[in-house]
């Protein structure tokens, strides 16, 4: 914990932490190339993904800890329709509920009693198909006509509909007046694909018959991976200050299962901002990740390039309190 002289959570420890997301998507890129021809012709799509996760933190022994993290998802996605000649109106398609309900265990390799100015944590654990992976709203099919239930885009359903073991990592390391860190996660997919039909599918007019590639009919089951790395810097009055390069992405390709379905893969790379203010058990804290670098990947069947809308920025805010065991003063900004 920065400015503690323990960094360690202690035995019997609880955290309850609230960490809520927010961004908006409208800008579209093929590979590294943003397509500016979809603002010109108001055929963008907007995404809007809102999320809030609660988490609940057991603290066994000063190296092994244990989380359980309950997301709830409200999103929507709507692009015009039709889009051309001329392009018609937008029919948001909604994803809500519960999400994907994750458990972890995390352990810290060096022992705790030597190593107060750094160490590294690994974390293993597993992630519950409990979100609705066919979350399903009212929206016209590609010809603006039509309307009817239908499955929902794959970026705002609530759930993926399988399961997964997330992997993870964290250092930090002690500097004179800061703290450095580093964090990833690599969600492992252990599903190929779900059942909801892929959104070119949801959207055929009455009568028409899916073309194409048979296995991007169905939405996929992706593998997903986060790196976040920076400093932090304590400043006055309970304030910290930090600033960290940030990774998000989905690949080409599972490791360890098929990679059938449809999907968009690609990578975001983000400058994050971030200042927190702790006082006793309570640390509320906000950051904003500002994006430079955007990458679709092109298909993984064919190679065929795709496109998907990124994000300018992301809203990031969490609140988290300690009780129990002997809890210090939690002035950390890095987990």
């Amino acid at each position: 914990m920065l400015g503690s002289s323990n960094p360690y959570s202690q035995p019997g420890e609880n955290q309850v932490s609230f960490t809520a997301r927010g961004l908006d998507s409208s800008d579209h890129y093929v590979q590294t190339v943003e397509q500016v021809q979809r603002q010109t012709n108001a055929t963008y799509v907007i995404n809007k993904q809102r999320a809030a996760e609660i988490t609940y933190t057991r603290t066994f022994t000063e190296r092994l800890s244990m989380s359980v993290g309950v997301p709830y998802i409200n999103s929507s996605w709507s692009i015009p329709a039709p889009t051309a000649p001329v392009p018609g109106p937008r029919a948001p398609e909604y994803g809500r509920g519960l999400g994907d309900i994750t458990a972890t265990g995390q352990f810290w390799v060096l022992p705790t009693d030597k190593y107060r100015s750094g160490n590294i944590s690994v974390g293993l654990g597993v992630k519950t198909p409990t979100g609705n992976s066919n979350y399903q709203s009212v929206f016209v099919d590609r010809t603006g006509n039509n309307p009817q239930l239908r499955s929902s885009d794959i970026s705002v359903q609530p759930g993926d509909g399988g399961w997964a073991i997330p992997l993870n990592a964290f250092g930090f390391h002690r500097i004179p007046h800061g703290q450095l860190f580093a964090s990833g996660t690599y969600q492992l997919s252990l599903d190929d694909k779900n059942t909801t039909p892929s959104g070119s599918i949801a959207r055929l007019p009455p009568g028409v018959a899916p073309s194409g590639n048979p296995d991007l009919w169905l939405n996929g089951i992706t593998d997903q991976y986060f790196v976040r790395a920076g400093g932090a810097f304590p400043l006055k009055w309970g304030l910290a200050g930090s600033a960290a390069w940030r990774v998000e992405g989905v690949p080409r390709y599972n490791l360890a299962t098929g990679s059938h379905g449809f999907r968009r893969p690609g990578v975001e790379m983000f400058i994050e901002p971030g200042v927190t203010y702790a006082r006793g058990s309570h640390v509320v804290g906000f950051q904003v990740p500002i994006a430079y670098y955007r990458n679709r990947f092109p298909n993984p069947y064919t190679g065929a390039l795709g496109d998907a809308t990124f994000p300018k920025r992301i809203w990031l805010a969490n609140y988290s309190y300690r009780f129990g065991g002997k809890a210090p003063i939690n002035t950390s900004i890095c987990q």
